[in-house]
């Protein structure tokens, strides 16, 4: 700015500046001024920064095995709709909906976010992972209902691996499942709350009492849980417990995992 008034002086104002009649030089050094501040003015507006306009978006994180009703919870508490509009819909996909971080529109219906949630879900199961489950004369949907079991049972990738191959070793020998977490889905309770009377419960979910795989899903596996119950690690053992610190313990006998349950079990 300094320099636009030294030069225009100079200008309108030096000797040599040749008069003609009919002209003021303080007109022409005032125009030259009010010339500058229209160009200063539109070029603050052209560049000045604008207000970002509010986004009509939210981002939604959904964690790896969240059940349907735990999903319904936290899109309500994202004020997108109610959990019951969302479970009422989502129920029957249970298992499906592929926990991940969602960039979803404020006015979305609970159809709309679980269309996108099963297309991620279709996206992330690779034409190999897929020919894999056939090769292994397995449908995907028993993939999925014993994916939702491990997650909800074990925590590390070594141990979801090693526990998918104890289960699917108990299924090809006839032997039940026994899973605590199909009863804490069904019952909402923790493992530590279950009764001797849950235990007996008359349910397809209650894998004491029924062999094999339950009616459905229990969560929605994340795909590492997936893979894992694709791919599971041998071992010679046949039962597992978390102990109070989420280590897991293993055993090849009965007799074992009873003693395991007295030694790191604290009720």
């Amino acid at each position: 700015m300094g320099e636009f008034f030294y030069c225009a002086t100079i200008f309108f104002m030096d000797s040599d500046f040749q008069y003609k009649p009919g002209t003021n030089r303080l007109f022409f050094f005032f125009a030259a001024i009010g010339l500058f501040f229209i160009v200063a003015a539109t070029g603050y507006m052209v560049t000045r920064p604008r207000p970002t306009p509010p986004s009509n978006e939210i981002t939604v994180t959904v964690p790896e095995g969240y059940s349907v009703r735990q999903i319904g919870k936290l899109l309500a508490d994202s004020q997108l709709f109610s959990e019951e509009a969302f479970v009422g819909s989502a129920l029957s996909e249970e298992g499906y909906l592929f926990p991940d971080t969602y960039r979803l529109y404020k006015d979305a219906s609970p159809e709309e976010v679980i269309r996108k949630m099963k297309e991620n879900f279709e996206r992330r199961l690779t034409p190999e992972t897929r020919t894999e489950i056939l090769r292994q004369k397995r449908t995907l949907a028993d993939v999925v209902i014993m994916a939702s079991i491990i997650e909800e049972e074990a925590q590390t990738p070594k141990d979801k691996k090693i526990i998918a191959g104890i289960l699917w070793k108990r299924i090809k020998e006839g032997i039940g499942l026994q899973a605590d977490a199909t009863l804490t889905y069904l019952l909402g309770k923790t493992s530590a709350e279950l009764t001797e009377s849950d235990l007996r419960l008359d349910s397809p979910y209650n894998t004491y009492k029924y062999r094999g795989l339950p009616k459905g899903p229990i969560s929605n596996p994340g795909l590492n849980t997936i893979l894992a119950t694709v791919y599971p690690t041998p071992s010679p053992y046949y039962y597992y417990l978390s102990d109070n610190d989420g280590v897991m313990h293993y055993a090849k006998t009965f007799e074992e995992h009873k003693q395991n349950k007295y030694i790191y079990i604290k009720r």
